[in-house]
């Protein structure tokens, strides 16, 4: 990458150079290879980032898919000011109005989150009708769960972590307490 750098810098002096000039034509040739190398530059970033997860993927297998209610976040920074906290007291308010409180705590005591980016969420078929109806009306959505086991989970953390926050867009990271494995719980939502 050392090479695309130095024709970067080769390509910005002649485009500076170009416009002191006052030409043109070169600066948009200037401005083309700029791009060219950019582009060259992205691509070898993403090959040696597919690389970095390659080990991670192989050990990846989804072992279920089931549906989820997920409470969606409706801002794009949750941690800015107090959102997340008035979020997660209004998702306590809708579990508790819905008569769900105690489903969804059973199912997150038996599985720690470890990271992610979904917030209040519990898989679908540990709801009642009535429990649904109500969730669905306070805001809740649906969403089908990839459940994926992660065979080689002893590995570092981070690198677990890093993988997920790089290939999903909504996940969540757990561990079973059950069975002391890592699972990523990946959200397909559109």
């Amino acid at each position: 990458m050392e090479q695309e750098i130095s024709a970067l810098k080769r390509a910005i002096f002649e485009l500076e150079r170009n416009d002191s000039l006052g030409n043109i034509t070169k600066l948009s040739s200037n401005i083309d290879d700029i791009i060219s190398i950019c582009e060259k530059i992205k691509s070898t970033l993403k090959a040696q980032e597919s690389d970095k997860y390659k080990k991670i993927k192989l050990n990846c297998v989804i072992i279920n898919t089931i549906p989820f209610i997920y409470k969606p976040i409706l801002v794009k920074n949750y941690y800015e000011g107090d959102y997340i906290v008035r979020f997660g007291e209004q998702r306590a308010e809708d579990l508790k109005q819905a008569g769900a409180l105690n489903a969804h705590n059973e199912f997150w005591i038996q599985h720690k989150t470890i990271k992610g980016n979904i917030f209040g969420s519990i898989p679908k078929e540990l709801l009642d009708e009535n429990s649904l109806k109500k969730l669905l009306r306070s805001g809740w959505r649906e969403a089908e769960v990839d459940i994926i086991d992660i065979k080689d989970s002893h590995r570092d953390i981070k690198e677990i972590i890093s993988f997920c926050e790089n290939t999903f867009n909504h996940y969540i990271l757990l561990k079973e307490e059950l069975t002391n494995t890592h699972l990523i719980l990946h959200y397909k939502i559109r």
